[in-house]
C-alpha cells in the first residue's frame, strides 16, 4: 500500500472547504462511504445552526423537498488548523462567490502558509470557472511557496440531490500530474464512482464549461425552432432530437461540409414561415466558412506563396465535391494569390483542369511535395498509405506548414522549421 493511500486509511478522515449545496452533498457521499469529515465554512454562506439546512436551501437543493441529513457525529464544521489533519482535500465551492471575489485566491494563501502539513496531500477541486483560473490561482500559487502536494479536478455538473445520488452517473477527473492522477483514481475507486480522465485541469474547466455551453445552445436552437416552425409539436419532437445527434461522432477540422449537412440546414431555412428566428444556425453556417477562410489567411501569414491540397471531396473514398471544404479552400487560396496544387485521386489533371483552371494537378508521391504548404484534407486510401519514409522522401518532411484535417500524419516527424497543426491538438504554433 502506497504512503499516500496508508496515511487515508489510517485514518479514514477527509475534509470538505465549503458547506453549500456542493460540499453538504459531498459530505453526505463521504459518510456513505464510511469516512470522517471536517468541513470549513468558505464563503460563510452556508448552514446556519451546524448541520441542518434552511427551508429554503432544501427546496433549492432537491426535487421534492427532501435532504439527506449528515450524521453529526461523523462530521464536524472546524477551524482552519484542524482542516489539515486531513491528507485530502475536497474544494466544494464556486471560484468566485456571489460577490464577484475570488475565494481560490483567499484559500491559495491560507494553504501557502500551511505547507508543512500538505506533505503528501491531494487537493480537489469541484466547481469550475474560468478555464486557467484554477491553475493561475491556486495550484501555481502553491507551487511557487513549493508545497508539496497533488492537485486534481472532478467537477461536479449536478444540480439536485437527486440527481447527485445515481450511482451510475459518470466523473469527469483531471490532473496536474501522473501523480496525482494516480491519487484522484484511487479516491474515486474507494468512493466506487466511475470516471473517465482528462489531460489538465484546463483541460477539465474547458470540458465543463463547453458541455453546459452545448447544451445551452440545443436549447437555444429548439426553442428558435419552435418558433420557426409554430404548427408544429417541437416539444414532443425534441427528445428524440437530442437523441438523434450523435454527437460523439463531430469531427474537428477547418470546415464542417458535405451536401447531406449543407441541404439539410437549407430546408430548415426554406421551410419555416419565420426564417429569420433560426438565427442560430444562420450564424453557425457563416461561422463554418469563416474557419474555412482562416486556415487559408493563416498560411499567407506565415509567408507561403504556394499550397498542396490532398483530397477535394468530402470524405476520403467518395466522389462527391459538393460543398466540400476542400473547394472552397481551393478558390479561396487562389483569390488570396497563392498557387493551388490539389492531389484527388478520383480526378485526373484533364477533370481537374475542367472544374478548376486555377490549380496544378499533382500526384504527391510521384512528383513531390512542390509547395510552401500542405493541406490533408481527406483520409484517402491513397494518403492513409504514406508512410515516415515517404513523407521524408517526398519532401513533405521539410514543408513550411502541414495543417492536417483528419488527421492522418499526426505520429509523423517533420523538421524543426516545419509548422504541424490538427485542428484542437493544443499546438497553437500556426495561430
Amino acid at each position: 500500500m502506497d504512503k499516500f493511500k496508508a496515511s487515508l486509511l489510517d485514518t479514514k478522515l477527509i475534509s470538505v472547504w465549503g458547506i453549500g449545496y456542493l460540499g453538504y452533498t459531498k459530505t453526505v457521499k463521504l459518510q456513505s462511504k464510511g469516512f470522517n469529515v471536517n468541513v470549513y465554512d468558505v464563503t460563510q454562506s452556508g448552514l446556519e445552526g451546524g448541520f441542518i439546512p434552511s427551508s429554503e436551501q432544501i427546496y433549492s437543493w432537491s426535487l421534492n423537498a427532501h435532504v439527506p441529513a449528515i450524521d453529526s457525529s461523523k462530521a464536524h464544521i472546524v477551524s482552519i488548523d484542524t482542516m489539515f489533519d486531513s491528507n485530502v482535500h475536497f474544494l466544494a465551492f464556486p471560484p468566485v462567490d456571489r460577490y464577484g471575489k475570488s475565494t481560490l485566491k483567499e484559500l491559495s494563501t491560507i494553504f501557502s502558509e500551511h505547507k508543512e502539513r500538505l506533505d503528501n496531500a491531494l487537493i480537489i477541486f469541484q466547481s469550475a470557472g474560468v478555464p486557467g483560473m484554477i491553475d493561475r490561482q491556486f495550484t501555481d500559487v502553491l507551487s511557487t511557496h513549493k508545497v508539496n502536494c497533488s492537485f486534481a479536478a472532478a467537477f461536479r455538473d449536478d444540480w439536485t440531490v437527486e440527481e447527485y445520488f445515481i450511482n451510475d452517473k459518470t466523473r469527469v477527473i483531471a490532473a496536474k500530474n501522473e501523480k496525482s492522477l494516480h491519487k484522484a483514481r484511487l479516491i474515486y475507486d474507494i468512493l466506487g464512482v466511475k470516471y473517465k480522465t482528462l489531460s489538465t485541469i484546463k483541460e477539465a474547466e474547458v470540458y465543463e464549461n463547453a458541455k453546459n455551453t452545448l447544451q445551452y445552445a440545443a436549447d437555444v436552437f429548439t426553442n428558435q425552432l419552435a418558433i420557426a416552425y409554430p404548427d408544429v409539436n417541437i416539444r414532443e419532437m425534441a427528445g428524440y432530437l437530442m437523441d438523434g445527434v450523435k454527437l460523439n461522432e463531430a469531427h474537428l477540422g477547418i470546415g464542417a461540409g458535405g451536401y447531406k449537412m449543407f441541404s439539410s440546414v437549407k430546408n430548415i431555412l426554406d421551410g419555416s414561415p419565420n426564417p429569420h428566428m433560426l438565427s442560430l444556425i444562420q450564424e453557425v453556417h457563416n461561422n463554418n466558412l469563416s474557419m474555412i477562410l482562416y486556415a487559408a489567411e493563416s498560411i499567407v501569414n506565415k509567408g507561403c506563396k504556394s499550397a498542396t491540397i490532398l483530397g477535394l471531396t468530402t470524405r476520403g473514398n467518395q466522389k462527391n465535391i459538393e460543398l466540400s471544404p476542400s473547394v472552397i479552400l481551393a478558390e479561396y487560396l487562389n483569390r488570396l494569390g497563392v498557387e493551388v496544387y490539389v492531389d484527388d485521386p478520383f480526378y485526373n489533371e484533364t477533370a481537374l483542369l475542367n472544374m478548376f483552371p486555377f490549380c496544378r494537378s499533382t500526384d504527391i508521391l510521384k512528383d513531390g511535395l512542390k509547395s510552401d504548404a500542405l493541406f490533408v484534407m481527406t483520409d484517402h486510401n491513397k494518403f492513409k498509405y504514406i508512410s515516415q519514409a515517404d513523407i521524408r522522401r517526398c519532401g513533405i518532411f521539410n514543408a513550411s506548414v502541414v495543417i492536417d484535417n483528419v488527421p492522418l500524419f499526426k505520429e509523423f516527424e517533420f523538421s524543426h522549421s516545419t509548422i504541424y497543426h490538427a485542428v484542437g491538438d493544443g499546438r497553437p504554433g500556426l495561430i
